[in-house]
């Protein structure tokens, strides 16, 4: 399971953190979920300095078919780990 550790009222609508497999993160799963996404040419995102975890930014390069990839691996994680 993913959790946001920023509280609602800070929170970004471009840059989203986020930890999985538990609400302080497991490394291990979070490092093979990096591994993957750069295997599949997803790049930076590795957390913020201040929260850990991953972090995704959707800036203006960022396009729609960029963030249903990144979607569709989310998904598909969450389900090969049973999260």
């Amino acid at each position: 399971m993913g959790r946001c550790p920023t509280e609602p009222h800070n929170r970004s609508k471009m840059n989203i953190p986020f930890h999985i497999g538990n609400t302080k993160g497991d490394d291990a799963l979070e490092k093979r979920f990096l591994n993957k996404a750069l295997e599949l040419n997803m790049i930076s995102l590795k957390g913020h300095r201040s929260v850990g975890g991953i972090q995704v930014s959707l800036y203006n390069a960022v396009t729609v078919e960029d963030v249903q990839k990144l979607a569709a691996f989310m998904k598909n994680f969450l389900e090969l780990h049973q999260l």
